[in-house]
């Protein structure tokens, strides 16, 4: 899969997902730190990658629509210590068919994870 990681995602989130064999762009980068959101959105459509990240402004579908790009994976994992995320963010995303996250929501929550998919 390939990932676009924002950001605010966890270096040890982003760390996992490359372990995992994923193709993973970090908003970290010299040519993403500090872009706003529609810049990095525009850049996941660009590249068809799936955006990972803790940012809530990414519910917006329709702001972000997910299907325009790989899909949105937004880890909704608050007021936890840096393991308690990644063990939860691990658990949840080895549970999801990532064959079927392309075009969809996928809110990660520690209660587990939901995915909306667009209004035809």
């Amino acid at each position: 899969m390939n990932v676009l990681a924002d950001e605010n995602l966890y270096e040890p989130i982003i760390e996992y997902l490359r372990s995992r064999g994923h193709d993973v762009t970090s908003g970290r980068g010299p040519e993403f730190s500090g872009s706003s959101d529609d810049v990095v959105y525009r850049k996941a459509v660009e590249e068809q990658r799936v955006i990972v990240t803790m940012d809530k402004d990414f519910l917006r579908m329709r702001r972000f629509p997910p299907e325009a790009c790989g899909g949105i994976i937004v880890v909704k994992v608050y007021r936890r210590t840096l393991d308690e995320t990644l063990r939860i963010f691990r658990e949840e995303f080895e549970r999801l068919d990532q064959d079927r996250i392309g075009g969809t929501l996928v809110i990660i929550t520690p209660e587990g994870a939901r995915i909306r998919r667009p209004r035809s």
